[in-house]
This record gives C-alpha cells, sequence and structure tokens, in this order.
C-alpha cells in the first residue's frame, strides 16, 4: 500500500509538472495574432456619418489557418460573429452593434476576439469598444427675436449664446438664409472644431467657413436662421434646426440683421443712433435732384413737408443705405399712381421674423422695408411721372394705391395716371370707380397694370391664388398720355 500511494504520489507530481511546463511554454510562445489595430472604438449604428457606423479591427495571424472574430461583452459573453473577410493571413472585421438575433446591443462596453483551432483556442483583444447610440443633451440660452447690424460692437453687432451638453461634443455653428423659393442656403460654417461640454457660440452677421474668431464677408439685411451641429464621439449628432420648415425652427432661432432702411410710412429701420434722411426728386435720372436733408435719432428725425409730387427718400448711416417712395398729392390735377401693393407682392422681406421670407400666398404686411429692386421700381416711376407731366403740362402729384382705397381719389384730382402697377384689390376698384363716376379720368399706360386680385385686411394684403383677372377694363381707361391730354383740354 505504500508502495502504491508513493507510486501515485510520483504520477501526480509528474502530471503537474507537465501541465506547468506545457503553460510555461504556451506563455513564452508568441500571440497567433499579429498587430490588431481597431477602429472607430466610439461607434453608433446611427451615427451622422456613415464611417462611423461600426467598428472595425483589422490583423494578421501568424499563420495561415481559418479564423472567426467574435464580439464579447463585459463577462466574455459571446454576444455575436463580426462580418468579417479573411484574404491569406490578413482579416478585416466590422460590428455594426447588432447581436446574433439581429437585434441592436445594449450600449457598453465590449470587446473583439479572434477564435482558432475551430473553437479551441480564443485570443480576447485587450482594447475596449463602446457602443453608444444615444445622441447628447443639449442645452442652448439662444434668445429669439433679437437683431444685430454688421460691425457693430457688444450686443447690437454679435449674437452670442451657450450651449452645453451632457458629453464631450464638437458644437459647430450652422446659419442659414432661407430663398423666396422656400429653399435654405447655408451661408456660415464653424471650422476649427473642438470637443467641449460648454461652449460660447456667436455670429456676427458674417459669411463664410471659418472659426468663431474669425469674422467673414458681412451678410445684406434680413432673417437668417442661426443654428447649430452637436456631433459626441461615437457620431451621434443633433441638429437646430432638425426641419427647415416654418413653425419647425426650435431650438434654433431666427435672427434678423439690420442695417438702414425705411418703411413706406417713412419710419427708419436701424440699430443705428444716428441717421440721415435725403428727399430726391426722381426725373430722366435717378436719384434725381436733392429738395431737403434731415439728420438725427430714428425715432425723431422728420424731413419737412413736401409739396406735391413723387419723390425717392433715402436713408444713410453707418456706411449702408436704403430708400422708399413718398408720394404726396397736394393739390395737383394729375396725381400718378404708386403701386405700393405690387411692389410689397414682390418684396419677399421677413416681416415676422420667421425666417422664412413673405411671399405669396400668404399675407404680405405693407409698411415693411423694401427688398432688392426698389431703387428700379422708384427710377421706373419718377420716369412716368416726367412723362406725364412733360406730356399734359400741368402740375403733377403722386398718391399711393393703399391712400386711395383707404381715403380715395382727393377732390380736385381730374386725371390718375397708372402704370406698373400690376396688383389691385377689390376696395382700390371701388374707389377708383367712384372717382370715374364723378367725372374722373384713369390712364392706364401698359398691359400689365391691374391683373392680379389681392385682398386687403387692415395693413396687409393676400394675392389671389387663382388666375389673372384683368380689371382695368371696368374702368374704361384712356390708354396713351396724349388722349389723357385731349381729354383734359376738352374738359377745361
Amino acid at each position: 500500500m505504500r508502495i502504491l500511494a508513493l507510486v501515485l504520489a510520483l504520477l501526480l507530481i509528474g502530471g503537474a509538472a507537465v501541465v506547468f511546463v506545457r503553460a510555461q511554454i504556451l506563455k513564452s510562445a508568441p500571440s497567433p495574432i499579429v498587430a490588431p489595430t481597431i477602429g472607430n472604438r466610439v461607434f453608433s449604428p446611427d451615427a451622422f456619418k456613415e464611417r462611423r457606423r461600426e467598428a472595425t479591427l483589422r490583423v494578421g495571424l501568424r499563420q495561415r489557418q481559418r479564423a472567426v472574430v467574435l464580439v464579447l461583452d463585459a463577462d466574455d459573453a459571446v454576444v455575436a460573429r463580426a462580418a468579417m473577410r479573411q484574404t491569406g493571413r490578413k482579416i478585416r472585421a466590422a460590428w455594426d452593434g447588432l447581436d446574433a438575433a439581429g437585434a441592436l446591443a445594449p450600449d457598453g462596453i465590449y470587446r473583439f476576439a479572434i477564435e482558432l483551432d475551430g473553437g479551441r483556442r480564443v485570443i480576447r483583444i485587450p482594447d475596449p469598444i463602446r457602443l453608444d447610440t444615444t445622441p447628447p443633451v443639449v442645452q442652448s440660452n439662444a434668445e429669439a427675436g433679437r437683431y444685430i447690424t454688421p460691425g457693430l460692437d457688444g450686443e447690437t453687432g454679435v449674437y452670442t449664446f451657450t450651449l452645453s451638453s451632457s458629453e464631450p461634443t464638437r458644437f459647430r455653428l450652422d446659419v442659414r438664409r432661407v430663398q423666396p423659393n422656400g429653399t435654405a442656403r447655408l451661408i456660415r460654417r464653424e471650422t476649427g472644431l473642438k470637443w467641449e461640454r460648454r461652449k460660447q457660440m456667436r455670429w456676427a452677421a458674417d459669411a463664410g467657413n471659418l472659426p468663431l474668431d474669425k469674422a467673414g464677408k458681412p451678410v445684406e439685411p434680413g432673417s437668417y436662421i442661426v443654428g447649430w451641429r452637436a456631433e459626441d464621439r461615437a457620431g451621434n449628432i443633433v441638429i437646430a434646426p432638425a426641419v427647415v420648415e416654418p413653425g419647425e425652427l426650435e431650438p434654433a432661432r431666427v435672427v434678423g440683421v439690420r442695417t438702414v432702411a425705411l418703411t413706406p410710412s417713412l419710419q427708419p429701420v436701424t440699430l443705428l443712433g444716428d441717421v440721415e434722411l435725403i428727399r430726391h426728386r426722381p426725373g430722366a435720372a435717378f436719384p434725381g435732384a436733392t429738395v431737403a436733408r434731415a439728420q438725427g435719432a430714428p425715432g425723431a428725425v422728420r424731413l419737412p413737408r413736401a409739396g406735391a409730387g413723387f419723390y425717392a427718400v433715402e436713408i444713410t448711416g453707418g456706411g449702408w443705405r436704403g430708400w422708399a417712395p413718398e408720394a404726396v398729392p397736394g393739390r395737383a390735377p394729375v396725381l400718378v399712381m404708386a403701386p405700393t401693393y405690387s411692389w410689397q407682392a414682390a418684396n419677399p422681406a421677413d416681416a415676422d421674423l420667421s425666417g422664412f421670407p413673405d411671399v405669396p400666398p400668404q399675407p404680405l404686411a405693407l409698411d415693411r422695408p423694401y427688398g432688392d429692386g426698389i431703387e428700379t421700381a422708384l427710377a421706373g416711376l419718377g420716369g412716368v411721372v416726367t412723362a406725364v407731366a412733360t406730356g399734359t403740362e400741368r402740375r403733377v402729384g403722386a398718391i399711393a394705391d393703399g391712400a386711395i382705397e383707404r381715403r380715395g381719389v382727393p377732390r380736385g384730382t381730374r386725371l390718375v395716371a397708372i402704370a406698373d402697377a400690376p396688383v389691385w384689390t377689390p376696395g382700390l376698384m371701388r374707389a377708383l370707380k367712384r372717382f370715374r363716376a364723378r367725372g374722373g379720368l384713369v390712364v392706364v399706360l401698359d398691359d400689365t397694370s391691374l391683373v392680379r386680385r389681392a385682398e386687403r385686411d387692415g395693413a396687409a394684403i393676400t394675392l389671389d391664388g387663382g388666375p389673372d383677372e384683368p380689371a382695368a377694363g371696368r374702368l374704361d381707361p384712356l390708354r396713351t398720355i396724349g388722349e389723357a391730354e385731349a381729354a383734359l383740354a376738352g374738359g377745361r
């Protein structure tokens, strides 16, 4: 019995020694894999950029043999087999975050592993990968309803707000301007991004692809959607605004950019503290002769009263200028109608600061600064006034179509001349018909005037969405200045 026990003990010691030696040999043997490299250690299947939507592995084998790439969770349990391609001793694999059943795996830490020898050996890659499908939680203190002016200091010239995130994030400023056709154009894009949890954003009414501390080209007056993007390390992204549609811009803000402008009621629209108003009388050339000036604070500056006529009023300040018409009927026997309805119908200015240009068929505020092209329109009407005055040899004043609708044609007026005025309203037409009924004359100098019907509601008009409805014929109008002169002469 002693001998048997001794033999058994020697066998156990020998077996243990063999196991120990084998373990030491395995430890000292080179790893069967070479240079494992992981791409996208933090990833999300929902990442904004497609290349960030999976974790990748590149690894080599010391010997050519069949391999399988596994994905293990924090407890070393197999979650999925990674999609892989093996070319000789080179392996490329990728995991898209789905488990073996095709469902999205929980957010968390995972590792790649290489299975060799038909599953008898598993080599774990120690470097972790993190599946993160949760976008960052971003908070903003951006204020609504703000206006800024390019080049001015402080809050008058720069729109600032702060973004904070629940995790390291790359914030990017994005500023868009919506075109009259409804498409949005990106005009300011921040570059030089860093990983931050909190960031002060700033926009100085400029355009270009630049870091925040660099100023680009100043933008034109108008309204702009000041938004941002926030991307976490996994590629999850929060975009403001997510959709560029009316009423859907939150949490982005619409910021108005103002330089100097005048409304049709000659109210200055500016953030400057001092402006100059200049009244011109357009004629054969624009802007024509200067007839009056006034300078002062926007809320107090006033031009002196003007005599009968049509004027182009200029506002200047800070190196900028704007224009508006001024129609004064006075006691002139001949009036040219200023087509403010038509001018505002062609004006995409965003009066309600919604971020979207005010264009038909939506209601159009009548007392808002005019858009591009108003100088050409003013010059054109100034030429009409000059032609009517020359052709009729009478004193000529001017009156806005809105004034005719509200108060009628003044007593003492014998002729109203209309040109380049496509938009008409029932109220305007009724007032002109009353003028005709009491013996007044109307001359319509083109075929495009009074063809687009609109409805007036308070201080706004809404264009009819139907086909053109010519209305000039209802006035039995004269068609040339010569006919107008003959009719005036006949009724001396």
